[in-house]
């Protein structure tokens, strides 16, 4: 019933941040914005990490999983999503970020060994890149720098994925607040200075909007969404878990469509159905196999 609860909260949560990340961006630029949300999120956690008095020793497998999630999971993965964002609708992004369980399960069969690909599983991928295809041409005045926005996000869904599985491989003796708060420090650090190097902070005008955007980004939308997140990691194999981005596209679209005036055309509503029916075939395989014992991951 847990892992149940943590699914659908996290559905719930990240499903309504791809919009609110727009709200954040008026007046502030992307990786400045990004930078102090993680910079938030990882004050409060390693609060958490203090006052449970957690131990901060740390194992290689500690390390590899906290640099993954920090190099490609968070700078990686939200850089590219930020940055996306500035031109293309919060709806358009987390339907592109839907591809993720199509990579998961490619890296899965190709890299780690722990998941094989079917001839089911390899007709939805290929049903997948179609829907993506749809949405690259949803727009028939597509402009240059709207085509890179949606490249990018598709660059963040490569991190995440990759993240995803190496932390299946990696994190399990790993303490999630650990984990979290130092990933968190390298990423803030990271995005803070990318910032420093490419942004000017001339224009930067904070509101209480975009105010609340980025403590609702930082305290739900990552510190408490990513602790379910990494909870459930080690409760299912990862194909499973990266199945969340299925609601994203929905509850994204709707919310900015009702709240942010995001309009919704046929070919984007092709494009989401072709993607979902794509990763819903990858997913929902009957065939879903594992690697024996000894090989694969726990979960």
């Amino acid at each position: 019933m847990v892992p149940i609860l943590l699914y659908l909260l996290l559905c719930l949560i990240w499903g309504s941040t791809w919009s609110v990340i727009r709200i954040g961006l008026v007046g502030v630029p992307p990786f400045l914005a990004a930078g102090l949300r993680f910079l938030l999120s990882a004050t409060i956690l390693f609060a958490i990490v203090y006052f449970k008095r957690i131990s901060l020793r740390f194992s290689k497998e500690d390390k590899v999983a906290i640099f993954s999630a920090g190099i490609l999971g968070f700078t990686g993965g939200y850089a590219f999503v930020y940055w996306a964002e500035q031109y293309i609708s919060g709806g358009l992004t987390a339907i592109l970020f839907s591809s993720m369980p199509l990579i998961v399960a490619c890296l899965s069969h190709f890299w780690v060994k722990t998941e094989r690909l079917t001839t089911r599983k390899v007709l939805g991928i290929l049903i997948g890149m179609a829907g993506t295809a749809i949405l690259f041409w949803t727009d028939e005045q597509l402009s240059a720098q709207k085509i890179a926005a949606m490249g990018s996000v598709l660059l963040a869904s490569f991190c995440a994925a990759t993240n995803l599985v190496t932390m299946k491989k990696y994190s399990h003796k790993t303490n999630i607040y650990i984990l979290n708060a130092c990933a968190m420090s390298i990423a803030a650090a990271c995005l803070l200075s990318l910032s420093f190097f490419t942004e000017s902070y001339r224009e930067v005008t904070w509101s209480l909007s975009n105010l609340t955007a980025m403590i609702y980004l930082a305290v739900f939308g990552t510190v408490i969404a990513f602790i379910c997140y990494y909870t459930l990691l080690h409760k299912m194999p990862a194909t499973r878990l990266s199945t969340l981005t299925l609601s994203f596209p929905i509850i994204a679209v709707w919310i900015g469509w009702l709240f942010l005036n995001e309009s919704v055309s046929g070919k984007t509503l092709l494009g989401i159905v072709t993607v979902l029916a794509g990763v819903s075939l990858v997913i929902l395989s009957p065939s879903f196999k594992k690697i024996p014992e000894g090989v694969q991951y726990e979960g």
